[in-house]
């Protein structure tokens, strides 16, 4: 059973952003900022309410009505992005039950003091599937498998500048994290991070330190620390040629049964070699060791790889990463591959703060035509107070020709739990096309498949599921900030599971205002 103290919160700091926006405080950037309220009426048909297996199907009506909010701003001081919205569902799941659900992307940032002191804070709910045995796009079939996830956070910081000689950044975070349903403990995450650079003063010697602390106090399980700090620097023998020594401490603090975490002091001895604007080689010795290749042969391309052989730090031994971007006139490539150590409470956070917590889609967020608007993530991990070592690469891939937008992604990713030994494996292929054939009509395809081997471990059997999710439609402007969108939607599980397994076809006529 869900607890009513939670929903009272989540409310709670839904209406705080709101609050907070549109206070007298803020009339000073009236003229900056701009709020459209919504409202969204959809009539779903489902074949497959429940998501029952073959044989088992039910089908029903879900009717849904869901006002919303979207604030936008920006002006001198402060700049914000907020889309609220109060989903609420007749007979999801088939029940004949009103389900409510509050679901919020809000960030903001304010200069307390120009170009000295500022203040982020951020926000996000949404529903969330808890494990990844039977993946569940929305809300629309119910509440199985699926916990509120609320986030909430501040961030002042301060970037100091001493004339010449130096400058710096000092940031303190707060952010919790709380999940209604499944075993992910609430968390409060606090953070410290502090840099200092040398300024233009210094030519022949360039000098740099951080330290860099995250606490995650959970309310059942047990505490997770990292640490680091490092300092460098690095003399400049000529315009090709530089010499660096570098140097720092590692204390992580969680609790773990492989060897992938070391304490102690690092240090690593190198140099690096940069010909021309287009290339530049860098590498270290030590017992930490690591090479780094930047590559830019034309303006639009820029590809830089670094392979790392660590004796101290959260990842040890062999670590590659890389990042490749190749921009166009029309489009945008893009290549990424990177290996660290982390919570799914780190990761929730990651996400809200780049703008994916929400489905596949997060360019769309204020868009309430968009049929993915504040989807679920299908592609967090297990919901469980767990550390985990993450390796994901990922391809992407975007044209735009004004009318037309076509997007495509490509992406593995491999989890290895540090007290349960198992191995969580996700890959998957999603694309999306969009075509505005005329000023008041757009018609779009969506496809996403995903692959899912839960709990590896050797010579013990783990579970492993295929999900479809391939969508058709068209949206219209009807008239003066009204439109209406139809869709048809098919689903459909492959599990190891047969109860798990599901198809389900799904139509979507909807109406959209704003005011």
């Amino acid at each position: 059973m869900k607890n009513p103290g939670k929903n009272n919160r989540r409310a709670l700091i839904a209406s705080t952003c709101v609050y907070c926006i549109l206070s007298p405080s803020h009339v000073a950037w009236a003229l900056n900022i701009t709020a459209t309220p919504s409202v969204t009426v959809n009539e779903i048909y489902s074949d497959n309410i429940d998501l029952a297996p073959s044989g088992s199907e039910k089908s029903a009506f879900v009717t849904e009505v869901s006002p919303g909010l979207s604030v936008f701003g920006l002006a001198p001081r402060y700049r914000l992005n907020l889309d609220y919205r109060l989903q609420g569902l007749y007979n999801a799941g088939g029940t004949s039950d009103v389900n409510i659900n509050h679901q919020l992307s809000y960030n903001s940032n304010y200069v307390v003091a120009p170009s000295r002191l500022f203040l982020d804070t951020r926000s996000s709910m949404s529903q969330q599937n808890i494990n990844n045995n039977r993946l569940i796009t929305d809300n629309v079939v119910g509440s199985e498998n699926t916990s509120t996830v609320t986030t909430f956070g501040l961030s002042p910081y301060w970037t100091p500048h001493f004339s010449n000689y130096a400058n710096g950044i000092a940031r303190v975070s707060y952010d919790r994290v709380t999940s209604d349903e499944g075993e992910l403990s609430d968390t409060d995450n606090f953070s410290q991070n502090i840099g200092l650079t040398s300024g233009r003063y210094f030519s022949k010697i360039n000098w740099s330190g951080n330290f860099n602390n995250e606490m995650n106090q959970r309310a059942d399980g047990d505490d997770v620390n990292f640490q680091s700090s490092s300092g460098l620097v690095r003399y400049n023998l000529n315009r090709l040629f530089s010499v660096f020594a570098q140097g720092g401490h590692s204390n992580n603090d969680f609790e773990t049964t492989t060897d992938t975490n070391q304490n102690g002091f690092f240090y690593t001895f190198g140099g690096t070699w940069q010909p021309s604007r287009i290339f530049s080689l860098t590498a270290g010795g030590g017992n930490n060791s690591f090479v780094t290749v930047y590559v830019a042969p034309i303006q639009r391309l820029q590809w830089t790889t670094t392979y790392r052989n660590n004796d101290i730090g959260t990842n040890t031994g062999s670590v590659w990463q890389t990042n490749l971007r190749y921009v166009t006139r029309r489009s945008v490539w893009g290549v990424t591959y990177n290996e660290d150590t982390t919570t799914v409470q780190q990761v929730i956070l990651e996400q809200q703060l780049q703008g994916g917590l929400f489905g596949n889609n997060p360019d769309n967020l204020n868009n309430p035509n968009d049929p993915n608007l504040f989807g679920r993530n299908l592609g967090l991990p297990l919901f469980i107070d767990e550390v985990f070592v993450r390796k994901r690469a990922e391809i992407s891939y975007s044209y735009n020709t004004g009318k037309s937008v076509l997007s495509a992604q490509a992406f593995t990713e491999t989890r290895d739990y540090q007290v349960q030994t198992t191995q969580d494996e996700v890959y998957g292929i999603s694309g999306s096309w969009s075509w505005r054939y005329s000023p008041k009509m757009t018609t779009f395809l969506r496809s996403n498949w995903q692959n899912t081997d839960a709990n590896t471990v050797a010579n013990e059997p783990s579970s492993s599921s295929q999900l479809i999710d391939t969508s058709i439609g068209l949206s219209r402007v009807l008239g003066r900030n009204i439109s209406g969108n139809l869709e048809y939607r098919y689903f459909k599980q492959i599990s190891d599971d047969a109860e798990n397994e599901y198809d389900e076809n799904r139509i979507t006529l909807g109406l959209s205002a704003f005011f």
